[in-house]
């Protein structure tokens, strides 16, 4: 409970019910030289297994915008790249209640007994790609934050030298 503000942006998603708490925000510019842009990332929390399909589901999302594609006016939730891998249908962003030992479980790590790090759950390794125009500006904003409660923290971790963008085609 470290008193901070939430994210209004992240309020959007039809699974946060309240207001958030304690958001915590890494923004950067880039310019892709090639069509996509990737990176990887692994999401934990404190609210892994205990609070599981409860109103407690903490929040995150790696908003994209930027050039002819991501313009803000189009809804956080359509530029979110923080989506389970999904083999057809509709993707689902990357949340407690979406991603547990019960829904989505391949992505799943239980780590109650706190090996690694701290968070009693985390997912795999999982990718963030979007198609992107080559030498157009773009802005990446990854945020987190609790959802109607400020304990039970969550985080991300980014895999390091893992953000790509692919060779142009000549």
């Amino acid at each position: 409970s470290n008193g901070g503000a939430g994210y209004p942006p992240l309020e959007e998603f039809f699974d946060v019910s309240n207001i958030t708490f304690d958001a915590c925000l890494l923004e950067f510019d880039f310019v892709a030289p090639g069509t996509e842009i990737s990176f990887n990332y692994v999401f934990g929390s404190e609210e892994y297994p205990e609070w599981v399909g409860s109103q407690f589901n903490d929040v995150f999302a790696i908003i994209i915008e930027g050039g002819p594609e991501y313009p803000d006016s189009i809804p956080v939730t359509d530029r979110n790249l923080a989506l389970i891998p999904k083999d057809g249908g509709l993707a689902v962003n990357v949340a407690i209640n979406h991603l547990n030992m019960g829904s989505y479980s391949e992505f799943y790590i239980d780590n109650t007994d706190g090996q690694d790090v701290q968070y009693d759950g985390l997912t795999t390794v999982l990718p963030a790609y979007a198609a992107v125009m080559p030498c157009e500006t773009y802005h990446l904003t990854i945020a987190i934050a609790d959802v109607n409660d400020e304990i039970y923290d969550s985080g991300i971790f980014l895999e390091e030298n893992s953000f790509k963008s692919n060779t142009p085609k000549l």
